[in-house]
């Protein structure tokens, strides 16, 4: 009966353990709703910020070629955190991850992104790199890989949607503060951006200086997918193009700005010398406005990161659950199946040596 018992006990443990990953899914899967939410609500506001930072940069960059064209010297100096600074020489990755584990292959996938980005940036002339990784998780693991590299660990204590804004406002502003002090040239993020339930893609963009309206992307070939049938989608389910056969377009003073809808036609997008600059008054100055909104773009932006970090963490930790109590309901069955196989085996050898006692 010992081997009975032994199965008995490895039966509850798994019943067990699968309530606990059912739980988890069930979590997970509210953590996701409200994460999914939030990340909706702050497309509108990201979007039509960055539609006032191109107004603003083409009505600059539209002074500026009319200086050119009366022949004067005068340069307009755009903000640091838009044209950054003369050399690039300090290189500084943020890389995003969790602080919890049993979310599949979640800070894993981010990690070996992460990997690749410093690899290439350790591969340039007289570069430094210096490493900072939000989750525990993911920063023991990038420090196990690099063990000589300056890597600082920051535990993310924000559970609430408001402790969330701030923590995105208070990481954004440290970030600008180190560039101001330059500590560091450029500030590259590693993230999980969440598209779908089932499908979320690491990416990794350059958020100090900002590259909204630079005509490449340096880490297209990291971004790019490997599937040529690929197709981006938006969080609304919204075709784009793949980011190699975007459109790109010339502002007035030769600003190339990438064009948030892949599907829009070439001939509908700005041309230059055919379009002049909104016609806005701004008050004091539009280089001035530009400086107070840059800040503020920066903000929103590593709010979505967080967002897009916490949906996509979410969803990889439902799946990876929901993996586990299918796998827990088929273990369930193989030791049902062998208890009451062994049980019966059991029942007829008794029943054996009872009947031949018998006839004896």
């Amino acid at each position: 009966m010992s081997g009975l018992k032994q199965l008995k006990l490895q039966l509850g443990t798994i019943q067990t353990t699968m309530k606990i990953t059912s739980a988890m899914k069930m979590i997970s899967v509210s953590n996701l709703r409200k994460s999914h939410s939030l990340l909706l609500d702050t497309y509108p506001y990201l979007d039509e910020i960055t539609r006032m930072l191109r107004r603003l940069v083409r009505s600059v960059s539209y002074r500026q070629e009319q200086l050119i064209k009366q022949g004067s010297n005068e340069v307009i100096q755009l903000p640091a955190l838009l044209k950054g600074h003369d050399e690039v020489k300090k290189h500084f990755v943020v890389c995003v991850t969790s602080d919890e584990g049993l979310c599949g292959r979640f800070n894993a996938s981010v990690i070996n992104k992460t990997q690749r980005v410093i690899d290439y940036l350790e591969n340039q002339i007289n570069h430094q790199v210096t490493a900072v990784c939000f989750g525990s998780r993911g920063g023991e693991l990038l420090k196990r890989k690099y063990p000589n590299l300056p890597i600082h660990i920051i535990g993310q204590k924000a559970n609430k949607n408001s402790e969330l804004f701030q923590e995105a406002e208070k990481v954004a502003l440290t970030l600008m503060d180190m560039f101001y002090r330059e500590l560091f040239d450029e500030c590259t993020v590693v993230y999980s951006e969440f598209e779908s339930a089932a499908v979320q893609h690491i990416k990794v963009e350059q958020i100090i200086p900002l590259q909204t309206f630079q005509h490449e992307d340096k880490w297209e070939f990291l971004n790019q997918s490997e599937d040529p049938d690929y197709v981006k989608r938006d969080v609304l389910g919204q075709k784009k193009l793949r980011p190699a056969n975007a459109l790109f377009f010339t502002a007035i003073g030769g600003q190339n700005i990438k064009s948030p809808l892949g599907s829009v036609d070439a001939d509908a997008l700005l041309k230059e010398s055919t379009r002049l600059p909104d016609s806005y008054d701004y008050e004091s100055s539009d280089l001035k406005i530009l400086d107070y909104t840059l800040p503020l773009f920066v903000e929103e932006h590593v709010y979505k990161v967080l967002l897009n970090t916490m949906a996509s963490e979410s969803a990889s930790r439902m799946i990876a659950m929901e993996s586990a109590s299918k796998n827990a309901t088929d273990m369930v069955k193989k030791i049902n199946k062998k208890y009451h196989r062994k049980r019966q085996e059991l029942v007829t050898k008794d029943l054996t040596e009872v009947v031949a006692g018998s006839v004896n």
